[in-house]
């Protein structure tokens, strides 16, 4: 998983670039990636909130801060390879500097 700084790029080019439309002779090209699938998933409303909160103070779209904690959920179940453990490390850290701000200016 990338860092945050790298996911706030991708998605700043995604967003920025959306309502483009493509020229008429682009073709579809399917490069090995898997198809996404979308899951509708229940949570209580305060929970919501919360994360919508952090998606906020992270400067990430909720919906990818979610899609990122199940991704990183998913690879934990797997098993982890030791770049995974320190992309890990480096996300908590992140993390934990957040929720140190916030708890700074509480």
């Amino acid at each position: 998983m990338g860092t945050p700084e790298d996911v706030r790029l991708v998605q700043a080019e995604s967003e920025n670039t959306r309502d483009q439309t493509l020229p008429a002779d682009t073709k579809g090209e399917r490069r090995g990636a898997p198809r996404s699938v979308v899951q509708s998933v229940r949570l209580p409303a305060d929970a919501f909130t919360e994360i919508e909160h952090c998606a906020e103070e992270a400067g990430v779209p909720t919906s990818a801060l979610i899609r990122g904690w199940v991704l990183h959920a998913l690879a934990a179940e797997r098993g982890t390879s030791l770049k995974d453990a320190i992309d890990h490390l480096a996300s908590e850290t992140e993390r934990l500097r957040r929720i140190a701000a916030r708890t700074d200016v509480a």
